[in-house]
């Protein structure tokens, strides 16, 4: 296993250290652009591998799509239209709604799609206590292990919440940390050509998609479920990824065809 270097590791043992850099990783995404922070993250990358979160991969014909907050009832709709596709993805599922729809679970690996780990529940890592959090995160690596009889390998926490000390007790557990490089605003009720144009919008070849099967309501900023069609949504994302010459997959995969791209990522 890849282990962060001991500067990162100390760093994870003071709280002012990680409330100044959850601080200055707040700031900068208030002051810059989208482009801007774009066009940073790629020049830090080579600075960031001990502590870098996965965001995509130097690709130009493939992206990955993943998928939060399930298995849920849009994740049956969901599969079927990556099937009539011919296109994977990586489903980031909660261990307590895993262990609920074992038949989901051997759907996804039947289809080749991939199966990680966002959490037992939906909890915020970053508000757990820090001894509670290594431990809350091996028994959900555990409990989904036992439900797909594979290893896990991949892990993105609930709301891309992050510190340097949850990010160290991720890599403890042998996980690596994937997160995105951009979402198409799928938790507010939108139309499913908006939601769609937003995809195609944002996302670059080597890009990871963020997009939800379930529906996990943030309690510092509640939200109704949305009401579209997710399914739909998937089909415009998948027809005008086609349009582009580019190939939808899970995060394992492309990250087989380039060198992972990676985020200082850190966010309360």
């Amino acid at each position: 296993m890849n282990m962060p270097a001991d500067p990162d590791m100390r760093s994870d043992r003071h709280p002012a250290h990680r409330s100044l850099v959850t601080h200055l990783s707040s700031r900068v995404r208030s002051v810059l652009s989208p482009t801007q922070r774009s066009a940073l993250r790629t020049a830090t990358e080579p600075w960031v591998k001990p502590i870098g979160s996965v965001r995509g991969a130097a690709v130009t014909d493939a992206v990955a799509l993943t998928y939060d907050d399930g298995p849920g009832p849009h994740t049956a709709s969901v599969l079927d239209v990556l099937e009539r596709h011919g296109a994977t993805a990586t489903f980031f599922v909660l261990a307590d709604r895993a262990e609920a729809e074992p038949e989901l679970l051997r759907r996804m690996l039947g289809d080749g799609h991939e199966v990680a780990l966002h959490g037992v529940d939906h909890q915020r890592l970053t508000a757990l206590p820090a001894s509670e959090v290594r431990s809350h995160i091996a028994e959900g690596k555990r409990r989904l292990e036992a439900c797909t009889g594979q290893p896990v390998r991949y892990f993105r926490p609930p709301y891309g919440s992050q510190t340097p000390r949850t990010f160290v007790a991720a890599r403890r557990c042998g996980l690596r940390i994937v997160v995105w490089s951009c979402d198409a605003d799928d938790w507010i009720d939108h139309e499913p050509e908006h939601i769609s144009q937003l995809a195609l919008e944002r996302l670059q070849p080597g890009g990871i998609l963020l997009l939800h099967d379930g529906f996990e309501a943030d309690p510092d900023a509640p939200l109704p479920e949305p009401g579209f069609d997710r399914a739909e949504v998937l089909g415009l994302v998948l027809s005008g990824l086609a349009q582009r010459g580019l190939r939808a997959t899970g995060v394992g995969r492309l990250l087989e065809s380039g060198a992972a791209r990676r985020t200082a990522w850190f966010r309360p």
